[in-house]
């Protein structure tokens, strides 16, 4: 196992909320895990959080993240510093946060190329270790040169993710990685990072509200509504979603070839968690709601491969696989 998530449990004080509550997951190792949801519902503080860094505001209640053994959240910032572009990877969804506004593109690829701080990398080091990647990528040499704010936010997202995979980390985590490129672009950069994964046995946590992307993409997927793990099941036409949260992402998507307007989003909104779940955080939005689904929290149950949090389980109309789609 890469990482293994128990319990995890954040409180953001100023607003009042929890981002995450009580989530459990595990990565296996050389697995590719998506985890979805829509905007607010906690992806980005658990793509922070399971690196052992929770997002500025947000303080650890309680849980762990075991990456190899290693509790990242209960090491010191020095500790964590010698993991990080090393051992595991984060590429973010605001990938601005990558690069220092002060240092040409070359000299961040620089920082991450180091071993030790004092170490003495020059710029035609630099240069070779990118260019494979870059050239992949499309990302031409001349870019390095660039100061961050003269780039466009596609040609950051695709020269964050070359920092990220320069020294072959054993888990990468990608937040939100597609959302600043064009179609053309994004067909590739998926492409290109399956290929790498395999190549280079690595483990991916990819966060995204892309619920088609994840299940072309990913071998299992994990869905995350108002900081709380709803379903996980298995990616492709092998996992019919069986939560109604579940089921409205994926039938409100829209694909190519849809008639215009066929396509039904899920009614009302995400409402933050402002304290211990007492029901179903889904069950105001919920077709097939019923009286016991606001009194009391249902459990994570299921198989080992697909498990769901909902009291009408038993009792719901089936789902197809082929909604997925």
């Amino acid at each position: 196992m890469t990482l293994s998530v128990r319990h995890l449990t954040l409180f953001a004080a100023k607003r009042a909320i929890y981002p995450l509550w009580d989530v459990t997951l595990e990565i296996g190792r050389e697995e590719r895990l998506v985890v979805v949801g829509e905007s607010g519902g906690g992806k980005t503080s658990l793509a922070w959080a399971m690196l052992g860094r929770p997002l500025p505001g947000q303080s650890l209640l309680r849980g762990e993240a075991r990456f190899d053994g290693l509790d990242l959240l209960a090491l010191e910032p020095e500790e964590l510093a010698r993991l990080y572009y090393r051992q595991v990877a984060l590429v973010p969804q605001n990938v601005q946060d990558t690069f220092h506004p002060t240092q040409r593109l070359w000299e961040s690829a620089r920082e991450v190329l180091r071993k030790e701080s004092r170490d003495r990398v020059r710029r035609g080091e630099v240069l070779a270790a990118v260019d494979p990647l870059g050239k992949r990528l499309d990302v031409a040499a001349s870019l390095w040169d660039s100061w961050p704010h003269q780039l466009s936010g596609g040609q950051k997202q695709r020269m964050g993710l070359i920092l990220a995979l320069l020294n072959k980390p054993k888990l990468l985590v990608l937040d939100e990685p597609t959302h600043a490129l064009d179609e053309l672009t994004r067909a590739a950069l998926i492409a290109f990072l399956r290929e790498w994964q395999s190549a280079n046995g690595c483990s991916v946590a990819f966060l995204t509200h892309d619920i088609g992307l994840a299940r072309s993409w990913g071998q299992r997927i994990v869905v995350l509504y108002r900081g709380e793990i709803v379903e996980e099941l298995p990616a492709g036409s092998a996992g019919a979603p069986r939560h109604p949260y579940t089921r409205g992402l994926m039938e409100s998507a829209v694909r190519l070839g849809d008639v215009p307007y066929s396509r039904q989003a899920i009614s009302g909104h995400a409402v933050a968690l402002r304290g211990e779940p007492e029901g179903c955080g889904f069950c105001e939005r919920c077709p097939w709601s019923e009286p016991l689904c606001a009194r009391e929290r249902p459990v994570l149950a299921g198989t080992d491969d697909h498990r769901v949090r909902c009291h009408r389980l038993t009792t719901l109309p089936t789902a197809r696989a082929a909604s997925v789609r």
